[in-house]
């Protein structure tokens, strides 16, 4: 698969909000639990596993296993300048 056909993937993932406001909570905060983002972000634990799901697949969060629970974290420097990227280019946008 081509580069471009990839980065087109890899935004259908980026299309959801829900998953694009757990992207901006991990930029902010680094590594969370499940149950850490669930209670910042107020998402039912169930939907929050599908998402968190979606993106582990689409390589856009690591997970490390701490005991009982797992850390989410972003994958790498270039998914938070994306999300950083695309939120504050539609606040610049919605200042116009």
């Amino acid at each position: 698969m081509d580069p471009i056909e990839r980065a087109a993937e890899l935004f259908a993932v980026l299309s959801h909000a829900g998953r694009l406001r757990v992207l901006a909570l991990l930029e902010q905060r680094c590594d969370l639990t499940v149950g850490e983002l669930q209670e910042e972000l107020g998402i039912e634990r169930t939907a929050l596993s599908h998402q968190l799901r979606i993106l582990r697949d689409a390589a856009l969060v690591r997970v490390t296993p701490e005991g009982k629970h797992k850390r989410y974290a972003l994958a790498d420097h270039h998914v938070a300048h994306i999300v950083r990227d695309a939120v504050a280019h539609v606040a610049e946008e919605g200042a116009r």
